[in-house]
């Protein structure tokens, strides 16, 4: 669901923060996030954080709301503190700026309440595991350990071709800040920042390896650009290893079938997945693996099922 712009009406004097925690039930550090991003305004003006309020006001507020073709998704593990999801291929993890983009956050904020939210997010395409905050008093020591790096994230993917070793591949990456349409797409350049993705082979089918994928560093579309980089493109990429001309067809029409997909990128979805998170929280050690990454191709599922490799 988008943002959605609800009126209200402040009968006495109140500072801006302090209304959208008391009235609005926000966190203070929700509350001046809402304010920086000029979600509070008056006479179409944005309210500043240390503005006292009074009158007729609007908010904008992100209001989940259900997916029909997607009620049944289900955490695969939750606690009194975080949740764990599965999330499919082909589904935003948070919303996407105003507009209306169905998002795991529609689930998640049904399911445990407006404070809930996504620690990290997956590309649309990406499938996988998101951990999930659901408790406001629990929320900053998740964020410390992701953003200590505390919490070991592995990924598989299906690549073109043959890897026939383990490969460090060691390559700056930078975003394209002026290339229009396809400004989306990171690069390889020499002024971009450090990044490192270690990837090795796993199993192989034809002309295709499934590959397990850690990516050291974090960068946007890393383990994409890096695997397309070395010659070994993601089956199933609409951006990295195909023609520009591809790929803008691809963003003017992102709906497609999973066989007009295939028929272009050949796979029904980016064969990607944020297979494995690992680590410690509150004196107990946490282990996920994602079900069934890659259903479509049944020749890896045994893999799958006789191997533990993350």
């Amino acid at each position: 669901m988008p943002f959605v712009n609800t009126p209200y009406h402040i009968k006495e004097p109140i500072l801006a923060f302090l209304w959208l925690m008391r009235e609005r039930g926000y966190t203070q550090a929700n509350a001046q996030k809402a304010l920086d991003k000029h979600r509070l305004t008056q006479d179409n003006r944005p309210i500043s954080k240390a503005e006292k309020i009074y009158g007729n006001v609007m908010l904008s507020e992100f209001v989940p709301s259900s997916i029909p073709h997607l009620a049944d998704i289900e955490p695969l593990f939750y606690n009194d503190d975080f949740a764990i999801y599965d999330k499919p291929h082909n589904l935003l993890t948070h919303p996407k700026g105003r507009f209306f983009h169905y998002s795991l956050n529609d689930i998640l904020k049904s399911r445990f309440g407006i404070q809930a939210n996504a620690l990290h997010r997956l590309d649309k395409q990406t499938g996988g595991l998101v951990l999930c905050s659901i408790n406001p008093k629990s929320k900053k020591a998740l964020e410390s350990l992701m953003q200590s790096r505390s919490i070991a994230k592995s990924y598989c993917a299906i690549v073109e071709g043959r890897v026939k070793a383990e490969i460090l591949i060691n390559e700056p990456i930078m975003t394209q800040k002026h290339k229009g349409d396809l400004a989306i797409k990171s690069i390889v350049s020499e002024k971009g920042k450090e990044s490192r993705t270690l990837i090795r082979p796993l199993a192989y089918y034809k002309d295709s390896t499934l590959i397990h994928a850690l990516a050291l560093t974090g960068r946007t579309h890393q383990i994409r650009l890096h695997c397309s980089y070395i010659g070994h493109r993601i089956l199933g990429d609409p951006l990295y290893g195909v023609s520009e001309d591809k790929s803008r067809f691809y963003l003017e029409a992102p709906n497609l079938s999973p066989k007009e997909h295939k028929a272009l990128f050949d796979a029904p979805f980016l064969c990607l997945n944020a297979y494995a998170l690992r680590f410690s929280f509150q004196g107990s050690d946490y282990h996920f693996k994602s079900n069934a990454p890659f259903s479509f191709m049944p020749h890896f599922q045994g893999f799958f099922q006789s191997h533990t490799f993350l």
